[in-house]
């Protein structure tokens, strides 16, 4: 191997420009703005409207934060997809929070992923980070932590913005049950039937 080559390699690799993500993009509209890949999204958007110098009434400001929302939802679905029947999708959320082991059904996928507490929006940045999102033991410590810092509540309002099942099964289990519960809707009619018979009604 002629002398320098690794160097050369690893040069190139170093200048390789990172791959536009949702949230990049959004951020590379403002020219006045550097977007730090190692820092938070939050991190990120409180800078943006530092030097925009936005006050909290304008409607510049409103503007930003609804393209940062939309952004944001993007690239959850870039990153781990938005067709809540593929489990494919549902695996490797379960691998990114550490579920181990990771479950062979869907089912199975959902529930652990709705017992674990974790903050979207750190759940988003870890895949360009690096750096895992953490995750809490109680759900009472998850709304303390994202109380705290007001811009990493994960928009639901903006979940529709370029895909929907799988972040909506997400952080709401009962769309997933709706989805696919017609065989509980079924008995719980029939229950709810029966009862009222019992108690004399129709």
């Amino acid at each position: 191997m002629p002398p320098g080559t690794k160097q050369t390699k690893r040069k190139k690799r170093k200048n390789q420009k990172p791959k536009c993500t949702p949230l990049a993009a959004f951020f590379a509209q403002f020219n006045s703005f550097s977007f730090d890949e190692n820092q938070s999204s939050n991190k990120n958007l409180d800078r943006l409207i530092k030097v925009l110098r936005c006050d909290v009434q304008d409607p510049e400001r409103r503007e930003v934060c609804k393209g940062f929302k939309d952004a944001l939802v993007q690239e959850f679905n870039e990153r781990f997809g938005n067709d809540g029947n593929n489990i494919s999708n549902w695996q490797n959320l379960c691998r990114v929070l550490r579920i181990d082991p990771v479950p062979d059904s869907i089912e199975a996928c959902r529930h652990c992923v709705w017992d674990t507490r974790v903050n979207l929006v750190d759940l988003v940045d870890s895949a360009r980070t690096g750096k895992p999102a953490k995750l809490f033991p109680t759900l009472g410590e998850l709304t303390a932590y994202t109380l705290q810092e007001p811009e990493k509540f994960f928009p639901k309002e903006n979940m529709y913005q370029g895909g929907k099942e799988l972040l909506k099964e997400i952080t709401d289990p009962h769309f997933g049950k709706r989805m696919n519960g017609s065989a509980k809707r079924k008995e719980r009619k029939k229950k709810q039937k029966a009862a009222r018979a019992a108690a004399g009604g129709d």
